[in-house]
C-alpha cells in the first residue's frame, strides 16, 4: 500500500468518524478513544488508522518484534498500514571531533509500514498485561509521582461534597472520600486540565475544557484496563459541527493522553514488566 493511499484512509476515516458524531453516534467516538488508549504510543494518525483498518485490534507490532516475542505472524494474514517516519541523523560535532554519539534526528518523510495484531499470531503466550480491572492499582501512585514531577501540589479536602476534585494552576484538591477507580478518574481529569488549559488560549470554551479533560481520563482508564462509567462516557460530546475543531481537540487529548499513559506504563526494574503495544 502506498502512503498517499494509507493517508486516504486515515482521512477516510477520520470523516466516517465527524459524520457518526454529527448524527449523534457517540459510541463510534468512545471505541476510537477506547483505541487511543491501547495505542497511546502511536501518533493520533496512526491510532485511527489501526481502528479504521481492525477495530478489534488489542495489541500490535511489527513482524519481527512479534518474532521476538516468540511468536510469529499466521500465514496469510493482512497486515495493518500505518505510517512511519524516515529519520535522518545529522551530528551536531565537527567530522573533525570524531564519531559522533549523541545526533540530532531529523524526520525526512514517511513510509507505510505493517503491524499485525497479536490475535492474527500464535506461539509463546504473551505475559499478562498489568491490568486495572476496577482498581487503578500501582498506577495511582505512578499518577502521583507524575504530578510532582510536574511540580503540581496534590491534596484533599472533605468539604468537597458533591465536588469531585478541581485544579487551580500548579495545585489539584480532590475529594477524600473517592476511592480506587473514581479517585484515579478524577485525578488524570484534573492532570488533564493542568497539562492542557494552563493557557485557555488551547480550548477558549469551558465546555470543551470540560469534556477534553474528561475524554483524557476516559483514554488513560482504557489504557489501563479500567472503564468509565456510563454518566462520563454519555458526557463526552466533542463534536460541534466543524471537522477541524474536532482534529484539534482529539489532538490535544492523544498527546495530553499519551503523556500520562507514557508515564505510568513505563517497565519498572522492580516491577512486573508491561506488554508493549507499539512496533
Amino acid at each position: 500500500m502506498k502512503s498517499a493511499e494509507v493517508k486516504r484512509i486515515c482521512g477516510q476515516a477520520f470523516d466516517q468518524l465527524a459524520e457518526a458524531l454529527e448524527q449523534g453516534r457517540s459510541p463510534q467516538l468512545l471505541r476510537y478513544l477506547r483505541a487511543m488508549g491501547m495505542f497511546h504510543r502511536y501518533s493520533l494518525a496512526n491510532s485511527m488508522l489501526i481502528f479504521w483498518q481492525k477495530p478489534e485490534a488489542t495489541h500490535v507490532a511489527g513482524f519481527g518484534t512479534w518474532r521476538k516475542l516468540g511468536r510469529h505472524v499466521k500465514k496469510g494474514m493482512k497486515g495493518i498500514a500505518i505510517m512511519a517516519p524516515v529519520l535522518y541523523r545529522r551530528s551536531k560535532k565537527h567530522q573533525e571531533e570524531g564519531p559522533d554519539e549523541n545526533e540530532d534526528e531529523e524526520v525526512f518523510g514517511y513510509r507505510t509500514v505493517y503491524v499485525f495484531d497479536v490475535s492474527q499470531t500464535s506461539g509463546r503466550p504473551l505475559a499478562e498485561c498489568a491490568q486495572a480491572a476496577g482498581d487503578p492499582g500501582l498506577y495511582m501512585d505512578r499518577l502521583k509521582q507524575l504530578v510532582a514531577q510536574k511540580g503540581i501540589e496534590l491534596s484533599y479536602s472533605e468539604k468537597l461534597r458533591t465536588c469531585h476534585g478541581y485544579s487551580a494552576g500548579g495545585r489539584i484538591v480532590l475529594n477524600s472520600q473517592l476511592q480506587g477507580a473514581e479517585a484515579f478518574s478524577t485525578l488524570v481529569h484534573e492532570m488533564a486540565h493542568e497539562l492542557l488549559h494552563r493557557d485557555d488560549s488551547a480550548a477558549a470554551n469551558r465546555t470543551i475544557r470540560e469534556i477534553e479533560a474528561e475524554a483524557v481520563a476516559f483514554v488513560v482508564c482504557a489504557g489501563i484496563g479500567l472503564e468509565m462509567n456510563t454518566a462520563s462516557s454519555d458526557y463526552i460530546q466533542l463534536y460541534d459541527g466543524e471537522k477541524e475543531h474536532l482534529m484539534k481537540s482529539l489532538g490535544r487529548i492523544q498527546g495530553t493522553a499519551a503523556e500520562i499513559l507514557d508515564a505510568i506504563t513505563a517497565e519498572r526494574k522492580e516491577e512486573q514488566p508491561l506488554v508493549a503495544t507499539a512496533a
